[in-house]
């Protein structure tokens, strides 16, 4: 049964676990908004971690295709999260250079979303400060910082591996959702991702056309 949204992920925070008992920041994240819409019928892989490339490693050679070719062996996937960040990219324009490279594999056994975190991942806990850090805030748009981890490292001795699942657990959504573009792609991605399940679709997402 399809049931699994695996993930493939470019930052350490997203793809390691802070300790044995805790999961890895992008399957908190994942849970998270699989709640909110109340889906019951897809899940995260406990045991299984999520798969890691570096940066360069999306764009260069075929590491990218063979990551997705890599999880055609995993039976239960229905859906797989491509998540990185762009820092100082375009997250629209690398959006549809890694959609067109999925689709030139073929036919896929399952759906694909691709998120580019606009600078990166951190920024969405700036858009979401005060839910983090009560009594705090964020002045300006929390997607314009070209060091989110460092501001938040800074100021709140903040640690990439061991305090990114904490900071997700605690980030506020529909702050995040409002204050952030890329975010607002992330939660439309899962809204994606579980409509296609529901209706026996395999989609690659967002459209090229």
């Amino acid at each position: 049964m399809r049931n699994k949204i695996y993930a493939i992920v470019e930052g350490h925070g997203e793809a390691n676990r802070p300790s044995p008992a805790e999961q890895p920041a992008v399957v908190v994240l994942i849970n998270r908004l699989l709640r909110k819409l109340q889906c019951q019928t897809l899940f995260v892989p406990e045991k299984i971690p999520p798969f890691r490339l570096t940066y360069s490693q999306f764009f260069h050679d075929d590491k990218f295709e063979n990551a997705i070719r890599y999880h055609i062996k995993y039976v239960d996937c229905a859906a797989l999260l491509i998540l990185l960040d762009m820092d100082d990219d375009c997250p629209k324009d690398r959006a549809f250079h890694l959609t067109q490279r999925i689709r030139s594999i073929g036919l896929l056994p399952f759906s694909v979303a691709v998120v580019c975190a606009k600078r990166e991942y951190e920024a969405w806990f700036l858009a979401s400060l005060e839910s983090i850090h009560p009594g705090q805030f964020y002045n300006g748009d929390p997607e314009i910082p070209r060091d989110a981890k460092g501001w938040l490292r800074k100021q709140f001795g903040y640690r990439q591996i061991f305090d990114q699942s904490m900071y997700t657990r605690k980030l506020d959504i529909e702050l995040a959702r409002i204050r952030s573009r890329s975010f607002r792609r992330l939660c439309h991605a899962i809204e994606e991702i579980v409509t296609s399940v529901a209706n026996e679709q395999c989609i690659v997402t967002p459209s090229i056309e």
